[in-house]
């Protein structure tokens, strides 16, 4: 990427701001600033992959831009596998691309539940309508392959909703490496949309920069103090002053750095996910997913609460999948072109905890599912299966350790009133939120209804932290939108300021 920075010696930097991550949020963010004239410093953790150079290798692709090349896990029981981007342009450059808005019965709840100013769906739409126009939000067009026509089929024939999704794409040649980082650059990432423009106006974009820690001088934020390392290993330390600082790091790494920086009260104790639980469903005729793209379809018809969607499908993928249990599920890979991976997700009442941990790049994530989750995913499960069914399926297997898969219809309902096996149950999620909830109700939310970190003037959160419980939908859109709310905020906040500290001078 044009304008991105390497260190190759000590530095010390002086903006108008520094935004410490580079995804959704922090690029919504440098797109306000930038375009006001601000000088802007970005910090990133991760390396920058452009798409010429995406590999299509799941294991190469997944140490270039995935955080711990994917496996990372909330303890729990059981533990919930998480994935996150570590790289320029943050998740949005592994991720589906969905783009779907909050019900506005939850943005209506989190308002009163939480305190927000000015947090309506009719205020929030103008920030929506921005992240739409960002990345093309749109249907792609053509045949989108069997793997899409399952779940509309199986949902048609049970008389479930069933909607298309809307994706940030522009000229998607199919290639199903969503996750991989897409390889044709028509995956409206942050790479490829807002970082550029911010870039152009003047913004300095620091790769493989992890930051340690703010420095907290009389309740306000002064300095950013992090470490980079150049082509050969060598790290450097660097050293940001900036009137306004902006944490941008994920619902993970946000609370972390705001707690190493000794920021504590109501952070990091409220992290959420959407708790996701697998299928694969074998059929009779070839479903050859890895031909086309991820399932454009969901199952909403009992939304926002639960959902049902398909995953990104490759061989490799497929092997990973079953790795997990080879012992039972190995004989299915040599049908792997007559499978499809499809999913339920919940909105789940249990909460996390996000703790940084000393000397370790990693912070300790522990989620606990509430007693309801464990119907709520029971229910979804069974939906799954007979979606998977109603669609023609010969063979479902739910990713349960051990679970020999049903056979019919009617074995589905087995944890329907039956809780799942916990140690044997696999859960996962790509969405993580909330661990910095917004809001004037001080005693649950670590910042105002603008993001700004409660007792510093001039600290930000703007990103998916933000998010005050799970949406039940793909969270892109509501960080950008957020972000880009959070951003307009702190500029008229920092206008008032100096217009303030202006008249004390003249005195």
């Amino acid at each position: 990427m044009r304008g991105t920075f390497r260190l190759s010696s000590e530095l010390q930097l002086e903006a108008d701001a520094v935004i410490i991550g580079s995804g959704a949020g922090g690029a919504s963010v440098a797109d306000v600033l930038t375009a006001s004239g601000l000088s802007v410093v970005m910090l990133e953790e991760g390396k920058h992959v452009p798409s010429s150079s995406a590999s299509p290798v799941a294991s190469e692709a997944f140490a270039a831009a995935w955080r711990s090349g994917g496996l990372t896990a909330a303890f729990g029981q059981p533990p919930i596998a998480y994935a996150e981007g570590r790289c320029v342009g943050g998740g949005t450059e592994i991720n589906s691309a969905i783009a779907q808005r909050a019900d506005n019965y939850l943005i209506d709840q989190w308002r009163k539940v939480y305190k927000i100013e000015n947090f309506t769906p009719d205020e929030l739409t103008q920030y929506y309508q921005r992240a739409v126009a960002t990345v093309n939000a749109s249907l792609t067009p053509g045949p989108v392959g069997r793997a899409t026509d399952i779940l509309r089929q199986g949902g048609d024939v049970l008389g479930w909703e069933v909607s298309e999704l809307k994706r940030g794409q522009r000229g998607c040649k199919g290639a199903n490496r969503c996750a991989f980082v897409c390889p044709s650059g028509a995956k409206q990432s942050m790479a490829v949309t807002l970082l550029p423009k911010a870039i152009d106006r003047g913004m300095r974009l620091f790769a493989q920069t992890r930051v340690a820690k703010i420095r907290l001088v009389n309740g306000r934020a002064t300095e950013v103090i992090a470490r980079s390392w150049d082509v050969a290993g060598q790290g450097r330390s660097i050293r940001v002053k900036a009137g306004m600082v902006f944490v941008c790091a994920g619902a993970i790494h946000t609370p972390a750095i705001l707690r190493r920086s000794g920021l504590r009260e109501r952070i990091g104790n409220t992290l959420r996910v959407h708790p996701t639980i697998k299928a694969t469903a074998l059929f009779d005729e070839p479903v050859d997913a890895h031909r086309s793209r991820l399932p454009l379809t969901a199952v909403t018809e009992f939304m926002p609460e639960q959902r049902i969607g398909g995953s990104v499908f490759t061989p490799a993928l497929f092997g990973l999948s079953l790795a997990g249990d080879w012992i039972n599920r190995g004989d299915l890979m040599q049908h792997w072109r007559f499978c499809g991976s499809y999913y339920g997700m919940i909105r789940p009442r249990g909460v996390g905890a996000v703790r940084p941990l000393p000397g370790i790049n990693e912070p300790l994530v522990r989620f606990t599912l509430a007693p309801e989750d464990w119907i709520a995913l029971g229910q979804i499960l069974t939906r799954l299966g007979q979606v998977m069914f109603a669609a023609g399926a010969r063979k479902v297997f739910p990713n349960i350790f051990g679970h020999e898969g049903w056979t019919s219809p009617d074995q589905v309902h087995e944890f329907w009133d039956n809780p799942l096996p916990k140690r044997q149950t696999n859960l996962m999620t790509v969405h993580l939120f909330s661990s910095c909830p917004p809001g004037e109700h001080r005693d649950v939310c670590a910042v105002d209804s603008y993001g700004r970190v409660r007792g510093v003037e001039n600290l930000f959160v703007a990103d998916g932290s933000l998010i005050p419980e799970a949406p039940g939908v793909n969270p892109q859109m509501t960080i950008m939108a957020l972000a880009f709310r959070v951003a307009e905020a702190a500029l008229s906040h920092s206008v008032k300021e100096r217009a303030q500290s202006a008249a004390t001078d003249r005195r």
